[in-house]
């Protein structure tokens, strides 16, 4: 099933708290907040945004004025005016853009996200380096 997407146009003023189960695109105003937590926003390049985020995965290519928590990946476009800090899983930021503020990763632990890390750490065990066979082991230390 396809997920949704709301859209602020460029013609629309939002003032308060937003609070969204969907992909959110701010091409106008939006003074307050925003929070989509499991989605995506993306600030488009008409939007004007002073509002703390906070949301899986932050694209900007507008203007905004507020800090960015996002768990996933944030996205700072060329053309993008961002002001405020930024707390971040992944993190780009394309020459061309305007960032003033500071950077703090978030790292993701297996009580965040213990599916996540039960999967990775599944792979890591399962795949066997050249090292590894040359020497007979699997996994770390232990004999074939």
């Amino acid at each position: 099933m396809p997920r949704g997407t709301a859209t602020i146009g460029k013609s629309v003023l939002v003032k308060g708290q937003i609070l969204s189960k969907e992909d959110l695109v701010i091409d106008g105003a939006v003074e307050g907040s925003v929070e989509a937590q499991e989605h995506r926003v993306t600030i488009g390049p008409n939007g004007r945004v002073v509002a703390n985020i906070k949301a899986r995965d932050v694209v900007v290519l507008g203007q905004l004025k507020g800090n960015i928590e996002a768990s996933g990946r944030v996205e700072i476009r060329k053309g993008a005016n961002l002001v405020g800090d930024i707390r971040y899983a992944k993190i780009s930021i394309e020459e061309g853009a305007d960032l003033r503020g500071s950077l703090e990763m978030i790292r993701v632990d297996a009580k965040t996200e213990p599916a996540k890390a039960a999967e990775a750490a599944a792979k890591s065990a399962a795949v066997e380096t050249p090292v590894q066979q040359s020497l007979g082991v699997s996994g770390i230390g232990a004999k074939k």
